[in-house]
């Protein structure tokens, strides 16, 4: 069924808006500042794809070594002070050490059968690295030995989601930059995080356009480009995110959804980038937010938030609280218009 033929519904009072950026900044800072970075969140003036800082849980002390120097007398067993005896070379002879000889020999090897010293717990301390990539996107490689498995939540620019290491403490993602100096945050929620920052020469060529949230909200970001309707080419979204050829050559924009939905309640965003720098076409992108009424959501209120940057402007931030209708209106749609500008572009 295309989507032209469901039903929605008008957000009109049912919402409130309040511009704040500095409130979705504010978070970052202080995070930062908690995993030992001194810098504000929008970043340094000048950064390599390096790590900035990282914080982690005591390590326990290396236990001593346990090889002792040891100091014995040798003597060597003097089979000819065994008196009376006839050795026929034919016979095999089983020679019978003293006491002494044993003592002695017993201090010779008595190194090699130390107990070995008990290894080294492992360091906890978690390392990530921040590399630049095409389309003002930016590589993420999170490494904890001891996080294996375990769900992290990454800052950058007010904008978060959650991630999963795998069973190595592994993490990789690719993120698209909001900040020419970019500066990202991993914060593992039991006191170990690490930060990275990298330069993004490439970002004043591109516009982007996040919506973030937490939980099963049902909230989607849709971009109409250049007079496309609903499930027409040109319309991005989940379900159709764009072509990267097109991006690479001004034609057209793409999506990123960021977010593991295997973490319960976790923290989701989609970016819509538009390559405006080498923009091929003259005309408008709009840009909406859908928000689908479910069982989950009917009669409560759903919390989002939105992120809008482009070229030469000033970021901007939008915090949405929105009261949901009843249940009774499960399957239907509100379209909001407000929470990001339209694009405007011109061909390059």
């Amino acid at each position: 069924m295309r989507r032209s033929m469901k039903k929605y519904v008008t957000a009109g009072t049912t919402f409130s808006v309040a511009l704040g950026i500095g409130f979705v900044m504010q978070y970052g800072d202080a995070l930062a500042s908690r995993v030992g970075v001194d810098e504000p969140i929008s970043g340094p003036e000048s950064h390599t794809a390096q790590v900035v800082a990282v914080t982690t849980p005591v390590v326990g002390q290396a236990a001593p070594d346990a090889a002792q120097s040891r100091k014995a007398a040798s003597r060597e067993i003097n089979l000819s002070a065994l008196t009376d005896v006839q050795i026929d070379p034919d016979t095999p002879v089983m020679v019978v050490p003293t006491a002494d000889d044993i003592a002695v020999t017993a201090s010779k090897i008595a190194p090699a059968v130390t107990a070995a010293a008990p290894r080294k717990a492992p360091v906890c301390k978690p390392v990530m690295t921040a590399m630049a990539k095409p389309m003002a996107m930016v590589r993420l490689t999170l490494m904890n030995a001891c996080s294996a498995d375990a769900v992290v939540t990454i800052h950058h620019q007010g904008m978060m989601f959650n991630a999963i290491t795998d069973d190595r403490g592994l993490l990789t993602v690719d993120v698209p930059a909001l900040s020419r100096d970019a500066l990202f945050i991993a914060d593992f929620k039991t006191g170990a995080g690490a930060a990275a920052s990298v330069v993004v020469p490439d970002l004043s060529n591109y516009d982007r356009a996040v919506l973030q949230w937490q939980g099963e909200d049902g909230v989607q970001l849709h971009a109409l480009e250049f007079g496309a309707g609903y499930d027409d080419a040109g319309h991005i979204w989940a379900a159709s995110t764009g072509a990267l050829t097109d991006a690479l050559s001004g034609a057209g924009g793409f999506l990123t959804a960021l977010g593991n939905p295997a973490v319960s309640d976790g923290l989701k965003a989609e970016v819509y980038t538009y390559p405006s720098g080498q923009n091929a076409r003259d005309g408008d992108v709009v840009l909406n937010v859908e928000a689908e009424v479910t069982p989950r959501n009917c009669g409560r209120e759903v919390a989002a938030q939105s992120i809008q940057i482009a070229p030469r402007q000033t970021a901007k931030a939008i915090d949405l609280t929105m009261m949901m209708p009843g249940c009774d209106a499960v399957g239907e749609f509100l379209v909001l218009k407000n929470m990001f500008a339209d694009l405007t572009l011109a061909a390059k």
